[in-house]
């Protein structure tokens, strides 16, 4: 006779299913938390050992009477695809802090000035599309930091620095760059000049032509309306509002075309960019040089800069002279829609960190310049007036050295527009590269 075989019935088969699936369900999750605790906890250990490794680095340098930058590279083997970023610095007492970010297997993961006792993980969320572009930029600086930083002003601006960071956006059709976050608003800067322009011009008997340093509308002395600089009105009322005013591009209001573009019309922003553009309020301070640059140390402070940019002088202290005979009373506000870039803009745009402290450093040559991504056509308009004694007409610029220089408003120069997006402003997609720049749209 034969021997039954021994086999698993369909529903016998079924119930191992279903059990084995039920193990599964119960852990997985479990699996997977293990594998987040080991990966934070071999992340967190990587951030403690560097700043060990750190300060015993540290310590034999000072015996032997070295003075160098110590960079994470310098004591562990840390590779590029799992660490966005790595930074080392040292307290008063020679303490290491380690703030690192990670990608690749340790993404999301970011660790701020961590210590050799302890380190604590911070998980960061990727930004996505359809943020809040102030979100976005808020988001990516503490995802990867790449390109970005805070200021250091009292009110913390994030901004891009560096020779290319990943900043670009496609504005009116055109290439703008983010120059970052301010409060509820994302600053953007035309990628090139509109062309050639004073800032302001006037007849020869006022400033000997070289026109009047206040931005904005005011009044004169008589009660009477000051319409604002020709440069504001041409940006505003023409390049934004659609209409024709008279440019110039010398002292003794000397006359030009407006900018055109290569099919020899006038230059100008589109609809859909200008619902984008917010009505701002910006500073128009006069910037007065004893506020600013110390004659001893001979350090022209950026931060002090920020203040004064911001302040409450004008751009005229002067009382008499060729130079000085306009009778325009200044203000320190200006609302609209379409400026210049600050001093500070340029300043804290570079990779060089002696930039944040003072922005005319030089060592045989101006370093502010070096790495930085802002304004390179030689000499360019800034938003700034200047504060003499003698001049009523002067306004800070960048000249062909990439260093801050004062000039008449009635010089001619590269016009680089700068703008506010609304707080409702969204990144829709793009990667911020000059080949796949970034998308905006207005929220509903």
């Amino acid at each position: 006779m034969r021997k039954k075989k021994n086999a698993f019935t369909l529903i016998e088969l079924l119930a191992v299913i279903v059990i084995l699936a039920v193990i599964l369900v119960i852990a997985i999750p479990r699996i997977l938390d293990v594998i987040e605790t080991s990966k934070k906890d071999s992340f967190k250990n990587a951030a403690q050992l560097i700043a060990d490794s750190a300060e015993k680095k540290k310590a034999s340098n000072k015996l032997l009477d070295k003075d160098e930058e110590i960079t994470c590279k310098d004591v562990a083997k840390i590779s590029d695809e799992d660490y966005a970023s790595c930074i080392i610095s040292f307290d008063s007492e020679g303490n290491a802090k380690v703030s690192i970010t990670g990608k690749g297997k340790f993404d999301g993961l970011k660790i701020t000035n961590g210590t050799k006792e302890n380190a604590e993980v911070k998980e960061i969320t990727k930004p996505t599309y359809g943020m809040k572009a102030t979100e976005y930029i808020t988001n990516l600086l503490e995802y990867d930091g790449e390109g970005l930083k805070k200021d250091n002003t009292p009110d913390q601006n994030i901004r891009y620095y560096g020779a290319n960071p990943n900043n670009y956006v496609s504005f009116n059709n055109e290439l703008w760059r983010i120059i970052g976050v301010f409060g509820n608003n994302v600053k953007l800067v035309r990628k090139d000049s509109l062309g050639v322009l004073s800032w302001d011009s006037s007849e020869s008997s006022i400033n000997n032509g070289g026109g009047i340093n206040q931005w904005g509308e005011s009044t004169y002395e008589d009660g009477t309306t000051y319409e604002g600089s020709d440069l504001m009105q041409y940006l505003n009322k023409m390049y934004y509002g659609g209409t024709s005013v008279t440019c110039y591009n010398r002292e003794n209001n000397t006359t030009t075309t407006c900018p055109k573009d290569s099919k020899g019309k006038f230059l100008k922003l589109d609809e859909t960019s200008k619902s984008l553009i917010d009505n701002h309020t910006w500073n128009t301070a006069g910037v007065d040089s004893n506020d600013v640059y110390d004659s001893t140390t001979y350090i022209s402070d950026t931060s002090k800069l920020y203040k004064a940019e911001r302040g409450t002088k004008t751009g005229k202290n002067c009382t008499s002279g060729n130079w000085c005979n306009d009778t325009v009373t200044r203000t320190t506000t200006w609302t609209g829609y379409v400026a210049l870039p600050y001093v500070t803009d340029w300043a804290y745009a570079s990779e060089n960190e002696i930039c944040e402290t003072n922005y005319d450093a030089y060592d045989n040559d101006f370093l502010c310049k070096k790495n930085n991504w802002t304004l390179n056509e030689g000499i360019v308009s800034l938003l700034s007036p200047y504060t003499d004694s003698n001049n009523a007409n002067l306004v800070f610029g960048v000249d062909t050295e990439n260093s801050t220089n004062l000039g008449s408003a009635g010089d001619s120069s590269p016009i680089i527009p700068a703008i506010y997006l609304k707080s409702n402003v969204l990144i829709e997609s793009g990667a911020g590269t000059s080949s796949n720049p970034y998308i905006l749209k207005l929220s509903s």
